[in-house]
């Protein structure tokens, strides 16, 4: 990770990416989605977990085709 001089990292925040409504459980992305309705909120953890790996192998896809 690449920080600013003078900056000794990165502050990350976390905060609940899982909603419940009527509709059913949905998460939110950092792309400012809202992914959903799933059945329950396991559904929804388990659908964030691919979610992120499936836009980590994109990114890791991109950043191989720009060094090539």
């Amino acid at each position: 990770m690449h920080v600013r001089n003078g900056e000794h990292g990165k502050t990350w925040f976390r905060c609940d990416r899982f909603i419940h409504s009527p509709e059913g459980w949905f998460f939110t992305t950092r792309e400012a989605t809202q992914e959903g309705p799933f059945q329950s909120h396991r559904d929804a953890e388990r659908e964030l977990g691919y979610y992120i790996r499936t836009q980590n192998m994109w990114e890791s896809i991109a950043t191989a085709d720009k060094t090539h």
